[in-house]
């Protein structure tokens, strides 16, 4: 695993954005993102060429770049341009502007390799992603193929909303027929029903964006957000009737984006309808991430994001590194029949459960849970978001009841028994270690039908005072029993 900043610089067909990561990782951290729209690819089905005015902006996008990682110290850049520049006739002059104003080599992307970076975004972030990934840019949309994991292959089409927007004058019903006889030649797309669309790009996130405020959805977070197939048909086909101006009076949608919109709408309806896909879930990582996540080894990339990321934020914003470890085994004997799925939660939730120490006293719980739910993870839907977050809550002795509804309702209550169950036991754990949690790795918990045993050495038993057995007695309340020390 290589240390220190690095960039990436995608030249799309729409946008030219610089993302520099804190690290070559299996759960990379953007510490600057930037975006231009420079439309390079706009009018180009009628000229052949990339836009000129967005080319000069490109351009100046670049040098700015340069500008940005150097002064930061970034260690290298690696830079992509992709459907535009690779389709343009004057692409290969654009290239060598490009490269003179970023200072790097611009690798042009095929088609096939668009695809399959788009892949391993998607994958790096969602492992388990059963469906296809479909990354849609301004000039093309590509279609990768993934199931259990793993990418099989990929296809790409003419379908970015600027090259749509030009092959049928800017009529959305043209539109979509145009994209419903690309979709026609496209062999698999059958294979494909009731599967997942992995929704990769800038226009189909800002969609995403528009429906979870149309809903009104709690947790503000695109990535892993998701839409029933019937929920995003309606919406994708209420925003393609939607005039320019109309989207652009809603808040965060840009003038630019505002014309593209509706052509990535119609995108998305044809292809959910077209290869009878279940649902929609925006996938924060693409192409860029893809890049990144190709080049590590096969032991980094094996390992779980999710786990990765609290590992990560635990050395961060922790006191102790070795602490996660140490609460993963004092806490597992109260969830001894428990399944995969909450196991790995509970695990994530350990490394979390000393993160919020620096917060105002008065407010650990709220700022532990607006820490949890907005934290750049990857590898856990809002389900799970919100299922640490309440345990978090419960770690911090939150009283907030507005809070703990807002955050329960995606939990369901059984699940949310166990994160109080969860949060309890790390609050406890806590108290019992002091500023010391090597302390706990002299005791010990478990579960008798009646008791809720504690055992520690009698060296220890100094540290059985009113603060630790209030949380214990609380932790054994939660599992309907009561506490019994056991001093070896």
């Amino acid at each position: 695993m290589a240390s220190g900043l690095i960039g990436v610089v995608d030249i799309g067909s729409n946008s030219v954005r610089l993302v520099i990561y804190d690290r070559l990782s299996r759960s990379p951290v953007a510490v600057f993102n930037e975006k231009v729209l420079c439309a390079i690819g706009r009018n180009i089905v009628k000229t052949g060429n990339l836009d000129e005015a967005g080319s000069d902006a490109a351009i100046a996008a670049l040098a700015r770049y340069r500008s940005i990682a150097k002064s930061v110290g970034v260690a290298r850049i690696e830079t992509v341009a992709t459907a535009a520049v690779r389709d343009a006739k004057n692409g290969g002059e654009f290239v060598a502007r490009a490269r003179d104003a970023i200072g790097t080599q611009v690798r042009v992307l095929t088609g096939e390799e668009e695809a399959r970076f788009a892949a391993e975004g998607a994958l790096a972030a969602i492992p388990d992603a059963d469906g296809v990934v479909g990354d849609l840019g301004g000039g093309s949309l590509e279609l990768a193929y993934v199931s259990a994991g793993a990418y099989s292959h990929g296809v790409t089409l003419p379908f970015g909303p600027l090259r749509l927007m030009d092959l049928s004058d800017g009529k959305i019903d043209r539109a979509r027929a145009i994209v419903d006889d690309g979709l026609a030649k496209v062999s698999g797309l059958e294979k494909l029903r009731g599967k997942t669309l992995y929704a990769v790009g800038g226009v189909w996130r800002n969609i995403a964006r528009m429906h979870m405020d149309n809903i009104q959805h709690p947790i503000r977070v695109l990535h892993h957000y998701e839409i029933p197939r019937e929920r995003a048909i309606d919406f994708t086909n209420l925003i393609s009737a939607q005039s320019r101006k109309s989207l652009e009076s809603i808040t965060g949608v840009t003038r630019k984006r505002a014309e593209t919109i509706p052509f990535g709408a119609v995108v998305m309806e044809r292809l959910l309808k077209v290869a009878k896909l279940d649902r929609v879930v925006i996938s924060a990582f693409g192409v860029r991430e893809g890049l990144l996540f190709a080049k590590l080894d096969a032991g980094e990339r094996a390992k779980d994001p999710l786990l990765a990321s609290c590992e990560d934020m635990a050395a961060r914003l922790g006191r102790d590194p070795a602490l996660g470890r140490i609460l993963e085994r004092w806490t597992a004997p109260l969830f001894p029949a428990t399944d995969k799925t909450f196991d790995r939660l509970r695990r994530a939730a350990c490394n979390l459960a000393d993160t919020g120490w620096r917060g105002h006293p008065d407010h650990r719980a709220e700022l532990a849970v607006i820490g949890v739910l907005y934290a750049p993870f990857i590898g856990v839907d809002h389900q799970g978001r919100a299922l640490l977050a309440l345990t978090m809550f419960h770690r911090y002795g939150g009283n907030d009841e507005k809070l703990v509804k807002r955050v329960q309702r995606f939990v369901g209550d059984e699940a949310a028994q166990s994160a109080k169950t969860l949060g309890l036991a790390l609050r406890a754990a806590l108290v019992l270690a002091g500023p010391a949690p090597s302390v706990l790795g002299d005791t010990s918990i478990k579960l008798t039908p009646n008791a809720l045993v504690v055992s520690l050495p009698k060296s220890h038993q100094a540290l059985i005072a009113d603060a630790i057995t209030k949380r214990l007695d609380s932790l054994a309340g939660a599992l309907g029993r009561t506490v019994k020390y056991d001093l070896r």
